[in-house]
């Protein structure tokens, strides 16, 4: 009967052991000892600043190089979406054409400054859906917007940068600090058309002996302006999911 009793002890220890252990599995890690977080808020207000690089296109009219001051009020949506709402100002560097010189190689002049105002909407992925890691929610987005910069008096060659349409995939992370305060960093590419004077390849009247500014017929061109900037930000209300 011992001897019964102990093999029932093992075979009752067994099952306990192989019932517990997928249990034991299920529960996970501790909650506290997690690295992922849920976002408690569901809206996100930040203020950055940066700067904006670029070339300014073939001829370096197009404005770019310069500071950028931005603010953007994002909703969270279903998790790993969210919905924004950003815009901003900058002070860039262009050149501008000189239609009246004489030597081919002094008709691009500057750099001069121009203030480019934008407004957009943005579309972006939350990778960690509405968590954080780490304390990190990194994203990637696409910009869609308006961009109108004002005129330079410099200028008079016929071109205007006026108001353009624009496209600006970015990726970037928010850091959070606490469940409200964070920093967001991000790194992007705006994205518009500049548009030349028809004169600036085809009249005579204005260049006479010399060749046009442009060098190829093109009198479109997609310019890349990219840009880096970084801020703080604030969470509040809850999630919208």
């Amino acid at each position: 009967m011992p001897l019964v009793r102990q093999s029932r002890a093992v075979v009752l220890a067994l099952a306990v052991g192989l019932v517990g252990g997928p249990l034991r599995a299920q529960v996970g890690h501790d909650p506290t000892r997690s690295p992922y977080q849920d976002l408690r808020y569901g809206q996100f207000l930040s203020i950055t600043g940066g700067y904006m690089l670029g070339a300014g296109g073939k001829l370096g009219i197009g404005p770019h190089d310069g500071r950028v001051v931005a603010i953007r009020h994002e909703f969270l949506g279903d998790r790993p979406l969210s919905i924004a709402l950003g815009g901003g100002w900058a002070r860039l560097d262009r050149k501008y054409a000189d239609t009246a010189a004489l030597v081919q190689a002094n008709r691009i002049k500057g750099p001069v400054q121009q203030e480019v105002y934008f407004g957009e909407l943005i579309a972006q992925l939350n990778l960690v859906g509405a968590r954080t890691w780490h304390s990190l929610a990194p994203y990637v987005n696409l910009g869609l917007g308006l961009a109108h910069g004002e005129q330079v008096a410099a200028d008079i060659s016929g071109y205007k940068f006026g108001t353009r349409f624009y496209i600006a995939p970015g990726a970037g992370v928010r850091v959070f600090l606490s469940r409200r305060l964070f920093v967001r960093l991000e790194a992007r590419s705006i994205f518009w058309n500049l548009r030349y004077p028809t004169h600036f390849r085809t009249d005579p009247d204005v260049f006479g002996p010399l060749q046009p500014i442009l060098p190829d017929p093109a009198l479109k061109e997609w310019s890349p302006v990219p840009m880096l900037h970084a801020g703080f930000g604030y969470a509040f209300h809850r999630p919208f999911f």
